[in-house]
């Protein structure tokens, strides 16, 4: 599109406040954010104070659709879930705590289907944001927490303060390529929770030739190869295939019910 672009990290509120800002940006196409299912979809299902709704956003790309992993303390004695499982289920008088970026977020739902699924009980954690969340894990305040499986998380595994132990998807990743799925468990072999995946959007307010122009401009970075292999190293996983703009809204609204669908099994509402 040949025109300079701000990067603007706004932490907080379940990824809220960052949505909020977008929608006050006018219908030009000039603010886009990368956005993903817990600030788009869960948190307006769990915060009071959002205002907005899923529908008033729209799907210009989507970029990344990673696995989430299960990201523990260094010291830990857990090297997998079957381990993991074992160990909470003997240390019952000190529960282990998760970690997640706030209530009803991604990780939060990936959480709470663990502890349903190890049948054990495990403290929840929300923080505002990755960073504190990350500092803490590393740090050996905090036990475990989901996050996706990516390139820049990969780095951060290096130093062994952190390490993955179990990925939630089909087949093991080549980042971690010692972290069994659950599949491979004994324990957890049916697990499942959400996907997590990240995307480009606008408000659905913006007009209908700068929403194809985005697109157009998006598709057309995701194929040059320097810039498609920069963010396959950073998530961690191919890219998602290219998608019209009426398959991205239709795979928008598959997710968002199916995000609302979760948030009622796991008894989340409002506040």
């Amino acid at each position: 599109m040949h025109r300079t672009v701000v990067v603007e990290n706004l932490a907080g509120a379940s990824g809220s406040i960052a949505a909020s800002k977008l929608l006050t940006r006018g219908t030009s196409g000039d603010s886009v954010l990368f956005g993903s299912p817990t600030e788009l979809v869960m948190a307006p299902a769990t915060l009071k104070a959002v205002k907005y709704k899923p529908s008033d956003f729209r799907l210009v790309t989507l970029i990344s659709k990673p696995p989430l992993g299960v990201y523990v303390r260094g010291d830990l004695p857990a090297n997998s879930i079957d381990e993991l499982v074992a160990y909470a289920k003997s240390n019952k008088e000190r529960p282990l705590n998760y970690g997640s970026v706030g209530i009803g977020s991604v990780y939060h739902l990936a959480g709470d289907a663990l502890v349903k699924g190890m049948g054990v009980n495990m403290t929840h954690v929300p923080y505002r944001g990755a960073t504190p969340l990350l500092q803490d894990l590393m740090g050996g305040q905090l036990d475990l927490a989901f996050f996706p499986v990516d390139g820049n998380l990969a780095k951060m595994t290096s130093g062994g303060k952190m390490r993955v132990i179990g990925i939630a998807g089909p087949a093991r990743s080549p980042l971690f390529p010692n972290a069994g799925t659950f599949a491979e468990s004994t324990s957890l072999q049916k697990f499942t929770t959400v996907d997590v995946w990240g995307g480009i959007f606008v408000s659905k307010t913006t007009s209908e030739s700068a929403v194809q122009t985005l697109h157009r401009a998006a598709q057309a970075a995701m194929v040059e190869p320097e810039t498609r292999k920069a963010l396959e190293l950073a998530a961690g996983v191919p890219l998602m295939p290219a998608m019209s703009l009426d398959q991205l809204a239709a795979f928008y609204r598959t997710e968002t019910a199916r995000y609302q669908e979760a948030a009622k099994r796991a008894n989340l509402e409002p506040n």
